[in-house]
């Protein structure tokens, strides 16, 4: 795993505004498309300028690096376009994720975002949505926890009804979420979340990604700069009470290990199966594996993504409360809504029905083995 190990020795140089030294031959094309898997492709514009033998290689980098400026000039100033139309309505907005994290890189523009996070309170997401469809965004996805819009070519916008949904680990923690904020810049009603509740979230939603897809090196790299910013500024105590609460303390201390493995002064000799895990990039194969060690064989989890169980049914439709024997009937309104749906669309159930056919018992282990050893499947 060469490329991999500079890679990551490529990043560290960026961070510490030293050249790469190592002359090792290495595959150029397969270093770079790593790179872009893991979203940090502009930590090699300093190799490529110096070291990069392939011109295809090279521009192709470069090219990427203006791309990521440009696109990183017309998020902030549509991002403080919209966070100014919140605050002069009185709207009081939560900004987090991207668009606190990328303050921890060296320069903003080098933290890659697919969008702009940002969450309102629920009775004020009608006008929150005509405000910004004013400012020329369309409405692009809707989902249980956010509404996504976009404006072309680069701009996407996130807003959130909730941090987390009920099946999330530390949903609870972040109902409520109001009380846990404090101002954002000069803003009176745009807000953020506080020091150790920031990096909380930011490690819960890593184990989120892990469930869902796997992570990526840039999500490794933000726990890294957290951990170096405020390394002498951190409530430890006040962090690990919430760390032990949620139950949490081994991942956190599995990823931060990792981080540090990667970015810290030591010099990388191997990866052991989790590190490999990671840098294999995200697959939604992982999901498929994780959640049929989850049940009851390939059948049960393939029946229960058109027929979701009682307990996950009475979230979505809150009659089922009340009305238990509704349950067929909501199935049928479910199955109904995916087939006009532009979001979570029959297609999508009937792709991932295949890749569980494909899937075998060797890499549901594997992944089983891997979530243990993290935290994220509590050992018997």
């Amino acid at each position: 795993m060469e490329e991999e190990k500079a890679l990551l020795e490529m990043i560290k140089c960026f961070l510490e505004n030293r050249k790469y030294a190592s002359d090792q031959c290495l595959d150029e094309e397969k270093l770079y498309r790593l790179a872009r898997k893991h979203r940090v492709c502009n930590f090699l514009v300093n190799w490529a300028k110096q070291k990069c033998q392939s011109e295809k290689v090279k521009n192709a980098i470069l090219a990427d690096y203006n791309e990521q400026i440009v696109r990183d000039t017309n998020e902030n100033f549509e991002l403080e376009k919209v966070l100014d139309q919140l605050e002069k309505s009185g709207i009081k907005t939560l900004v987090f994720k991207g668009v606190i994290m990328k303050g921890l890189y060296p320069q903003n523009y080098m933290r890659k975002m697919c969008d702009l996070d940002m969450m309102v309170q629920e009775e004020k997401f009608k006008e929150v949505s005509k405000i910004v469809m004013k400012l020329g965004y369309e409405k692009f996805y809707n989902h249980e926890k956010h509404l996504i819009f976009v404006k072309k070519p680069f701009v996407m916008l996130e807003i959130h009804r909730k941090l987390m949904v009920k099946k999330d680990v530390g949903y609870e923690f972040f109902k409520t979420v109001w009380d846990k904020c404090c101002p954002y810049q000069n803003y009176k009603n745009i807000v953020q979340l506080t020091l150790e509740e920031a990096y909380l979230y930011c490690i819960l939603h890593l184990m989120i990604h892990f469930k869902f897809t796997g992570i990526q090196i840039r999500d490794v790299l933000d726990v890294y700069l957290y951990q170096e910013k405020y390394k002498n500024v951190f409530d430890y105590e006040k962090l690990n009470n919430m760390f032990e609460k949620l139950q949490i303390t081994q991942f956190e201390k599995n990823i931060k290990r990792i981080a540090y493995q990667w970015f810290g002064e030591e010099k990388i000799e191997d990866f052991d199966e989790v590190e490999k895990f990671i840098l294999k990039g995200v697959s939604v194969n992982n999901n498929v594996n994780y959640h049929l060690g989850q049940r009851n064989g390939k059948l049960s989890y393939a029946l229960g993504l058109f027929f979701p169980e009682f307990k996950v049914m009475k979230e979505k439709y809150p009659i089922l409360q009340k009305v238990p024997v509704l349950l067929p009937v909501s199935w049928i309104m479910r199955i109904l809504k995916d087939v006009f749906s532009k979001e979570t669309t029959v297609k999508m159930r009937l792709d991932t029905i295949k890749l569980i056919q494909e899937t075998n018992q060797e890499n549901v282990e594997d992944i089983q083995k891997v979530y243990k050893k993290l935290g994220i499947i509590r050992k018997e």
